[in-house]
């Protein structure tokens, strides 16, 4: 895009002028790799195929856990997991002292959710009634041979769906008769997608009614698997997100050092408006835990006063109606430069922080998708970026 009201100076022109640094990292994890590649070839206005641009321009190995650090949070998953399957089994309302131990931080997503869902095992018991139904949906048109023209997205046989659906409903009961909560997830993925792109298909009739219940569930169980209370939460987020953090302040001292990359030198700048400015800019593309863990340790792990500072606590609060992390979900952290400042001013530097849940999803409630980021007050002066 341009900047401002003028044309010709957008993006592509500072990376085309060696004025921009771009570096692109993405986890181990093929289907974030792709879309590291895809992103970069729309930011960049590239052509061709993702494949050489992901050889080129994105970066996955060798990282030291950068992008891939969860096997580290195992015991406190293993822990929290523990105390979910125990909670989200009982067989009542949920009531006043469970609001106080499920959900100590008071996250309005998660109490929202609770109180939809009422009684979690009349829940979980009307879920798993449904999926029942699904599955005995996609078995009869399995069998009917009308049913042989109607084409699943990305060609996936009737048979194969009937074996996700098969197993999920098999894996919620466990021996003893209670729910596997920890399948609450992939059954809300499994619903989500086929609503959104096998409905008018399957024509069952109950699948908006499994979905929202579906995800009431997932909105209490994932957020919570990272932790209920706020020392489970940034124990488990600094097991995940460490390495990146590290990452993530180690740029910006570079930049407040002044290191020097390679850039445009003004001697051959000639048609150049703005031959000094510069643009850094680090993409990390990764999985959910690794944003619910950065969003973690941006809410808790003291980086603001939300008592003292009222932007700070409606952003939060913002952060807190979040439900869900969906495709492309990010958080965006700018440093912006005032040249015009001395070294040692408080004002020479100022961060911004923004943050998008992602991708609309059929059936998501848009209530909640708008938000205006966190800015420091003195942001509103004009900046220049670096």
């Amino acid at each position: 895009g341009d900047y401002g009201q003028s044309p010709g100076l957008g993006l592509l022109r500072l990376h085309s002028t060696f004025r921009h640094d771009l570096k692109i990292y993405a986890s181990d994890e093929g289907r974030v790799q792709m879309t590291a590649a895809a992103f970069a070839k729309g930011f960049l206005a590239l052509e061709g195929e993702l494949t050489p641009i992901l050889v080129q321009m994105v970066k996955s190995a060798n990282m030291n856990g950068l992008l891939d650090n969860e096997n580290q949070s195992t015991e406190y998953h293993k822990a929290v997991k523990e105390k979910l399957q125990s909670l989200l089994n009982v067989d009542r309302e949920f009531n006043d002292e469970d609001y106080e131990t499920f959900v100590p931080t008071k996250s309005a997503s998660v109490i929202k959710a609770m109180a939809f869902v009422g009684n979690p095992r009349l829940a979980c018991l009307k879920m798993h009634a449904m999926m029942v139904s699904l599955v005995e949906r996609v078995n009869e048109l399995k069998e009917d041979p009308k049913a042989s023209d109607m084409k699943l997205y990305h060609g996936e046989s009737w048979e194969l769906m009937n074996r996700r659906w098969g197993k999920l409903v098999k894996d919620f009961i466990l021996a003893d008769g209670q729910f596997d909560i920890s399948k609450v997830p992939d059954i809300y993925d499994c619903v989500k997608y086929d609503l959104q792109h096998n409905s008018k298909v399957l024509r069952f009739t109950d699948i908006e009614a499994l979905h929202t219940l579906a995800k009431a569930m997932a909105d209490i169980v994932i957020p919570q698997e990272y932790g209920m209370t706020e020392d489970e939460k940034l124990g488990i987020g600094r097991c995940i997100c460490t390495p990146l953090l590290r990452k993530i302040l180690a740029d910006f001292q570079r930049n407040e050092d002044g290191d020097e990359p390679t850039r445009l030198d003004s001697r051959y700048s000639e048609g150049v408006t703005s031959p000094q400015r510069h643009v850094k800019t680090r993409l990390y593309f990764t999985s959910e835990s690794h944003i619910h863990s950065l969003l973690t340790m941006l809410r808790y792990g003291g980086l603001c006063d939300s008592k003292v500072d009222e932007q700070w606590a409606r952003a939060m609060d913002y952060v807190g109606t979040v439900s869900e992390l969906n495709y492309l979900s990010q958080v965006v952290i700018m440093l912006y430069e005032d040249p015009t400042k001395t070294l040692n001013s408080d004002e020479r530097f100022h961060v911004e922080l923004h943050f998008s849940p992602g991708a609309y999803c059929v059936g998501q409630n848009k209530e909640y998708l708008g938000g205006r980021g966190y800015r420091p007050q003195h942001g509103e002066k004009k900046m220049v970026s670096d």
